[in-house]
């Protein structure tokens, strides 16, 4: 036997698991990105379809797939503390509301959305830090606006009305109409920009401009004709986008004539006979809107600290003797003054920080996106100002698919990376901290696991008494 025989008789024998090894830590490496399409896949269908997440179940799915990103993506490996704190500061404020204030458990879905909402925040802001998860992301928000016009236009066309209000799977035209404008706006910034999802925004952005005018909803139509304006003036010193923006916005006024007439319809209607139809209420509907804002104050002011609890503001109007608004409305038509009355200071507080924190650093990153002609990311940050503005005159927030809309849109407007640790610092902090490796993703996924509990019953009753 030769010295090369000897070499060859000793060589370790091929491994017969080593290919499904591989294919088990691939799997386990794509595990995170699985469940973040599964959650996005969630928001943009059930949530939304199930009356804009208020249906028994909807909503505790989405809590249950968030405690299970949280052990799989470990944001608390990505992200800075001060930026988990804010997160967690708005979860727990929302808890800290349903234990003290005076409707007590009877708000816990509310409560379950907010938690929802500021853990799945996080979640992206770890998550969504590449081009091709981006991409994965503004792909859901556009789907879920050509998915929420298909759900509303069938029922609107059977009911051969054209100046009926378009409801979608809202059951409320204003909620599906802010839903669609935002949709719309974010369709003609990816039109603009002419990427590999122009196409789809060519699609989405003709229905839902359609879809925003047949809802009647003038809050909705101001807020994408104000978006529209800002895309044509933050679209960089290029023609070409601006020119696609208009085109996007005649395909949209070309769709809904077509859609409101023969064969459609049997006679052909204004696109905005609906809206003009309701013109003379706009002036009475501004008017009772700024008695109620008073009213969310006074109720405030009854309970500075936890609010009147969620729910509640019926019962808490009529408890802080707010005069002639006193029980006429559940919401306040405001969602920062809605979360002021509900949750008092420690609601409110948390949700001004994480506000103010989003709004500073988009705005910071606005003037670079523009100049390199980033559009995805400057259409963000238009949709997030619509979103954020129409917040301020309606109860967008009482629909969790709504509230949740604004942390997805965030994070498209946020730079890729926003608050993450530097990559040698975060070895070094988890070599420091192994001993907490399961506890700090664990602490969050529990609190998710005990919202979806919470939510599980739905929350289609906003009329809770004062305990």
């Amino acid at each position: 036997m030769t010295l090369l025989d000897t070499g060859t008789d000793l060589a370790p024998a091929p491994q017969p698991h080593a290919p499904a090894r591989r294919h088990l830590r691939t799997a386990r490496r794509h595990l995170p990105d699985a469940v973040a399409v599964a959650g996005l896949a969630w928001w943009a269908t059930y949530l939304t379809w199930g009356t804009g997440g208020r249906e028994p179940h909807v909503l505790s799915v989405g809590c249950a797939l968030a405690a299970l990103g949280w052990l799989l993506v470990r944001p608390d490996r990505v992200l800075r503390r001060p930026v988990m704190l804010l997160g967690h500061a708005l979860s727990l404020g929302a808890v800290a509301v349903v234990l003290t204030a005076p409707t007590g458990l009877a708000g816990r879905d509310d409560a379950a959305a907010w938690v929802l909402t500021a853990q799945t925040g996080l979640l992206l802001l770890a998550w969504a830090r590449d081009d091709v998860r981006r991409l994965v992301l503004l792909t859901a928000l556009l789907g879920a606006g050509g998915a929420q016009f298909a759900q509303g236009w069938l029922p609107w066309w059977g009911a051969q009305d054209p100046e009926r209000l378009f409801q979608g799977t809202f059951y409320w035209h204003n909620q599906v109409g802010i839903f669609l404008a935002a949709s719309a706006v974010l369709a003609l910034a990816t039109l603009a920009e002419g990427g590999r999802l122009a196409r789809l925004g060519w699609v989405v952005a003709p229905l839902a401009v359609a879809g925003t005018l047949f809802t009647t909803s003038r809050g909705s139509q101001l807020a994408l004709l104000l978006g529209a304006v800002l895309l044509l003036a933050l679209a960089g010193r290029s023609v070409a986008p601006r020119l696609r923006v208009l085109g996007g916005l005649a395909l949209g006024w070309a769709t809904s004539w077509v859609l409101t007439g023969p064969p459609f319809f049997d006679e052909r209607v204004a696109p905005t006979a609906g809206t003009a139809a309701r013109s003379e209420s706009f002036v009475d509907n501004g008017v009772t809107r700024v008695e109620d804002w008073a009213a969310a104050w006074d109720v405030f002011a009854r309970w500075p600290l936890t609010g009147g609890g969620f729910d509640g503001f019926r019962a808490g109007t009529v408890a802080a003797e707010v005069g002639e608004r006193a029980g006429a409305t559940a919401y306040a038509h405001n969602g920062y003054l809605q979360a002021l009355s509900d949750g008092g200071l420690l609601l409110a507080l948390p949700l001004l920080g994480v506000l103010a924190t989003v709004a500073w650093t988009v705005a910071r990153a606005l003037p670079a996106a523009v100049r390199r002609g980033d559009l995805t990311q400057v259409g963000a940050a238009v949709t997030l100002l619509v979103l954020g503005l129409h917040s301020g005159m309606d109860f967008d927030w009482a629909y969790p698919s709504l509230l949740l809309m604004v942390p997805l849109v965030a994070a498209l407007a946020l730079p890729p990376g926003t608050g993450a640790v530097d990559p040698a610092a975060a070895g070094s902090h988890r070599r420091a901290h192994r001993g907490r490796s399961v506890v700090v993703p664990l602490a969050p996924a529990l609190l998710l696991v005990a919202a979806a509990v919470a939510a599980w019953g739905g929350g289609l009753s906003h009329n809770a008494p004062l305990g």
